[in-house]
């Protein structure tokens, strides 16, 4: 099921399977832009924008070790297989809820609550993440957004390519502070500004995959085309990692910022699959609340 809210300036739909970012726009733009990528032809529930809960990344074959014990997880978790309940919902803002089953309890032995907070000002659309321990026991955890962004931005501009695009920082980021990468950092740093405020965007940087930086103190980052006046602006505190992806080809960048742990590169199935030794993996406290906030204003 779809839900909408609407700012006046702006319009954004969720799906509450996996409580999806599904349409993001102005509300006054004929042509109906939509911010957020979507494959043509892509079914009405895609999971094509998950959230990633309690996992961001993959555990080697889909098992993972907690207390001794083996349980499945799939990639970037399964959060974005299950139905949200709207709990709250305003013209301007809805609140999403997830909570423990027995189904949740075989692949991830917590109690929990895990709500998705979509609220919108003016042309800013705000996320919130609040997972709440509800076991008797800390709880260990990762989370994270997942979002593909349109690239070129709207229709109509058949005069723009991706590669008309770049990412502009607030602060230099160099490509020493990549903590992962699946293709050579020197691949990066040829699409990086002298001064380390840009990144040119351009398909030979995903060619074997998606890159992130660590410890994303820079909290603005913007997408921006110089042939175009339309932007995305996506602001965040307290990351640990901003993960920049594309599939070569396809129009879209997806800007994720993930709270949590990231499996290893070179692969290292020991770590991965030690739930608690996943490195920067989150522990809460039970009866605490974690809450991670980020913006994109278009």
């Amino acid at each position: 099921m779809k839900a909408e809210i609407s700012s006046g300036q702006i319009v954004f739909t969720a799906e509450t399977l996996g409580a999806e970012p599904w349409i993001l726009r102005l509300n006054n733009d004929r042509t109906e832009t939509n911010y957020i990528w979507r494959r043509h032809g892509q079914p009405e529930k895609s999971g094509g924008t998950p959230i990633c809960f309690p996992l961001l990344g993959a555990v080697p074959s889909g098992i993972y070790i907690l207390n001794g014990k083996r349980y499945e997880m799939p990639m970037h978790g399964f959060a974005q297989y299950c139905d949200f309940n709207i709990i709250e919902k305003s013209e301007n803002a809805m609140l999403l809820e997830i909570r423990d089953t027995p189904e949740t309890l075989r692949r991830f032995p917590y109690a929990f609550r895990f709500q998705v907070l979509y609220q919108v000002d003016d042309r800013t659309l705000k996320t919130e993440y609040r997972v709440t321990n509800e076991d008797a026991n800390e709880m260990f955890f990762s989370v994270g957004a997942h979002p593909r962004f349109s690239c070129p931005i709207g229709s109509g501009k058949e005069d723009l390519e991706f590669q008309d695009y770049f990412l502009e920082f607030e602060k230099p980021h160099s490509p020493e502070s990549v903590a992962k990468s699946y293709g050579p950092i020197e691949t990066i740093r040829q699409f990086t500004a002298a001064d380390n405020m840009k990144l040119q965007l351009d398909y030979v940087l995903f060619a074997k995959g998606a890159f992130c930086y660590s410890r994303a103190d820079n909290r603005i980052v913007t997408l921006k085309c110089a042939k175009d006046s339309r932007t995305l602006t996506m602001k965040s505190e307290g990351l640990a990692y901003l993960t920049i992806w594309n599939v070569p080809g396809e129009s879209f960048i997806a800007l994720e910022p993930w709270y949590g742990s990231i499996t290893s590169l070179p692969a290292n199935p020991g770590i991965d699959r030690d739930w608690k030794a996943r490195q920067g993996t989150l522990r809460l406290p039970p009866q605490n609340t974690f809450t991670a906030v980020f913006y994109i204003t278009i």
